[in-house]
């Protein structure tokens, strides 16, 4: 296996391994630092004015409501006025990974990681725009060596399995999945099996296994969602 520093990964650090989404208040495609299961008291960058944050809301409203030329505009407005701010780093690469620039969106995550190094969104994020362009080897790397630093993260374990389906490894997917806390504190486990069921052609039980997991954890499922229709699995 890759040792972390060959894939240019920062180490990261323990406030910014997520484990759980239980405290997640909003989920888009790339993993804000809102959606986390972190504080502010957290970050070890300052606590954001309240004006910040709620602008920050507006932007995440906008993302959800993919109005996405929109919350760029927005985002550039709060960078002039907070340039070294890791978190509105990574939103702008966001907003550019949502318009499909990702070059730009690449650049900001890790603008946003020299600000901040080891800082999980971005960290993330710089595998999450790979996966969407469909580099499943490179993706697949990138989580695998964030596993290294958090190895029970189940997003983290439910996108090396994607990966894996996409690759055709069905059998390093499956030991992947198995790894999957059941329930868990997040939907990872009723999707990855979703995922698997799809992939096979059983659409009815994959379908199934979203019902439950949408009965159980609610909103905590739009990041599944999204990460299922990059596959061309559209279950809702």
């Amino acid at each position: 296996m890759q040792r972390q520093e060959d894939l240019g990964l920062p180490d990261i650090p323990a406030p910014f391994r997520v484990a759980t989404f239980l405290h997640m208040h909003i989920v888009i495609l790339l993993s804000l630092l809102l959606a986390w299961d972190v504080s502010w008291s957290q970050v070890s960058t300052p606590l954001p004015e309240d004006s910040t944050q709620a602008a920050i809301e507006l932007v995440l409203a906008d993302f959800e409501a993919k109005k996405n030329d929109e919350a760029l505009v927005k985002l550039e407005a709060l960078q002039k006025q907070d340039p070294e701010n890791p978190l509105i780093l990574n939103l702008m690469g966001s907003a550019y990974s949502k318009k499909q620039d990702y070059l730009a969106a690449e650049a900001y995550f890790r603008k946003s990681l020299k600000k901040q190094p080891g800082f999980f969104p971005a960290v993330y994020n710089l595998g999450e725009i790979l996966f969407l362009q469909k580099k499943y080897t490179e993706a697949r790397a990138h989580f695998q060596e964030m596993r290294a630093s958090d190895t029970r993260n189940e997003l983290l374990q439910f996108k090396v399995a994607l990966c894996d389906l996409e690759l055709n490894e069905n059998d390093r997917a499956l030991k992947v999945m198995n790894a999957i806390k059941y329930p868990g504190d997040s939907p990872a486990w009723y999707y990855a099996q979703a995922a698997r069921e799809a992939k096979a052609g059983n659409k009815k039980k994959a379908r199934e296994y979203i019902a439950g997991a949408k009965y159980i954890f609610g909103p905590k499922t739009a990041l599944f969602d999204e990460s299922l229709e990059t596959m061309g699995l559209k279950l809702n």
